[in-house]
């Protein structure tokens, strides 16, 4: 059986801000100009990025949110829920995994400017992912919450607030 160590240590990961681990895999060699991206943006950024993800059992990744599309593949260990929020403020629950007839998805698409947070859904386990950002991740566009201030904006999800900050 390979562990989440396994995969922790062959894949050289590094603890996340947002919690678990991630190995930066790709960073496009084209960018585009800050002119030509969505308002928002402070200065140029690669066309694509890309990371392995890897969440244990018992962890959360925190709520946070990107300026950018963000793509999600799933690749190996249990299911892992992702719960995000609209524009809008309307929430959506994501499952990530290899049964499509338990509406298990090996692909998720986050939209740029979406609150987002995930959990594995077995215990004593992980799930390991990649996710692709477009435009380009930089750690500038990386935004977390207080609890406090998302209860505040979004009063109806005051729960899972409490659970994912």
């Amino acid at each position: 059986m390979i562990t989440k160590e396994y995969w922790i240590q062959h894949l050289d990961m590094k603890p996340h801000p947002e919690g678990g681990f991630f190995k930066e895999m790709f960073r496009s060699g084209i960018s585009a100009k800050k002119d030509d991206l969505p308002i928002g943006f402070k200065s140029e950024r690669r066309l694509a990025t890309s990371i392995y993800y890897l969440l244990r059992s018992g962890e959360i990744s925190k709520m946070h949110r990107l300026k950018s599309d963000e793509l999600w593949y799933f690749h190996f260990g249990s299911p892992i829920k992702v719960i995000f929020i609209d524009h809008e403020g309307k929430k959506f629950t994501k499952i990530l995994g290899l049964n499509p007839e338990k509406a298990e998805s090996l692909f998720l698409h986050i939209p740029a400017g979406n609150i987002f947070a995930a959990e594995v859904t077995e215990t004593d386990s992980y799930s390991l992912v990649s996710c692709v950002v477009t435009p380009g991740f930089e750690f500038e566009d990386f935004e977390m919450f207080d609890k406090d201030d998302l209860i505040q904006a979004y009063p109806k999800h005051a729960d899972l607030f409490e659970k994912y900050c």
